[in-house]
């Protein structure tokens, strides 16, 4: 199986991302999964990518990036990032599972335990993003609290690349206090934090016997497992009632010469 991963940062600006994501990767996929990354156009900063206006425009380069993967030959695509975006309105238009990574943890968090804690970057944005997310996903009543750890986002997603260990220890401190307040499991509210916290091998929370989800990791074997269903048994890559409509060609075409977007994905 051929999986698309779509990175909302530009390709010459992930080296040191991309090598920890990967390598992350090759320890848990399926022998026959193949990894094909894309990257967007645009986008260049990290940081950026905690505020929701970078976050608007970056949505149009994500979905680009997932017809093209299907056009590609993949079997399904994983969005590289925790805030899932394009991730609904990729479906509307291609044949195949898409995935979004926090979606998937959260979902599979509340598989571990009544309550679901969120460990996420300093920034305030974020943290509020990922509140909205339990709300949207549905499980904001298992919710012990998002924490945020003390690293300046500039530092965790530079620095934090080539040695992951403070930002580590700073995931962990966070992780050990939502526990101390309710939480049964742990997801990594951030996509660059989790490659970090699995390259470093953090994968429970220290004293306690609780799981910490690194929702890449998690989206990647999500996906495996819709495109196996997909493939083996049937079973749609997503529901086509309602919000998940496809979107008929006819239209994508007007849709994307009304917006002066390029003939073809």
């Amino acid at each position: 199986m051929k999986l698309g991963i779509v990175h909302v940062n530009q390709e010459k600006l992930s080296g040191p991302y991309t090598d920890l994501i990967t390598a992350n990767f090759n320890k848990i996929k399926q022998a026959d999964t193949v990894l094909v990354h894309k990257y967007v156009k645009h986008l260049k900063r990290a940081t950026d990518t905690v505020l929701i206006y970078p976050t608007l425009l970056n949505r149009v380069d994500v979905v680009e990036c997932i017809v093209s993967a299907v056009k590609d030959g993949c079997d399904g695509v994983l969005v590289a990032c925790s805030g899932d975006p394009g991730v609904e309105e990729g479906r509307t238009l291609v044949n195949v599972p898409v995935v979004g990574p926090m979606e998937a943890a959260l979902h599979l968090a509340c598989t571990y335990g009544h309550k679901v804690g969120i460990v996420t970057v300093a920034d305030r944005s974020w943290k509020e993003f990922n509140e909205m997310l339990a709300v949207k996903y549905g499980i904001a009543g298992r919710m012990a609290g998002v924490r945020q750890i003390d690293v300046p986002s500039a530092d965790a997603f530079t620095r934090g690349f080539m040695e992951p260990g403070f930002v580590v220890d700073a995931i962990a401190r966070q992780a050990k206090l939502l526990v101390e307040e309710g939480a049964n499991s742990i997801v990594l509210g951030s996509a660059g934090m989790s490659v970090m916290a699995s390259s470093a091998g953090l994968s429970r929370v220290p004293e306690y016997d609780a799981p910490i989800f690194d929702c890449l990791s998690v989206g990647l074997k999500v996906a495996e497992l819709k495109m196996t269903l997909q493939q083996k048994l049937g079973v749609p890559e997503y529901s086509r009632v309602g919000l998940g409509e496809r979107v008929s060609d006819k239209d994508t075409h007007r849709l994307r010469t009304l917006f002066e977007l390029a003939a073809s994905a």
